[in-house]
């Protein structure tokens, strides 16, 4: 599985691979069953500590995102579930939040980031 690290973000390493990992599920890439690499393989290709991806798979286990399979390894989950809306809406607005904090700090305006978020939204229906 390709992820691409941003050492120079500031946002934690294994952030990062959470959302890479909920991005590719959300997008079709991932599909429900798939296994992910396992921890030491993930650690290997993206050359960090394996306890960093520990902690990437612990959230996204944790939310529902993916099981551990003892002896097996780690899948994406079956079922996802539709989360509450009030929980929804916080997530969506914590995720807005570090988007719109990048790409403040690379000098994005509010229409190029609109329109941006509109070109991919209208992509990702397009291959659903």
């Amino acid at each position: 599985m390709y992820l691409r690290l941003n050492h120079q973000s500031g946002e934690p390493i294994y952030r990062q691979i959470v959302e890479q990992v909920k991005f590719k599920v959300a997008s079709g890439h991932i599909e429900a069953g798939e296994q992910l690499p396992s921890i030491r393989e993930m650690a290997r290709d993206l050359k960090i500590n394996p306890r960093t991806v520990v902690k990437a798979y612990e959230e996204l286990q944790s939310a529902g995102l993916v099981v551990r399979r003892q002896g097996q390894g780690v899948f994406i989950t079956e079922s996802q579930a539709a989360m509450p809306a009030k929980v929804r809406h916080k997530a969506i607005a914590d995720m807005a939040s570090r988007l719109l904090s990048e790409a403040s700090r690379m000098g994005a305006s509010g229409e190029e980031v609109q329109a941006i978020l509109k070109e991919v939204w209208e992509s990702m229906r397009k291959k659903s």
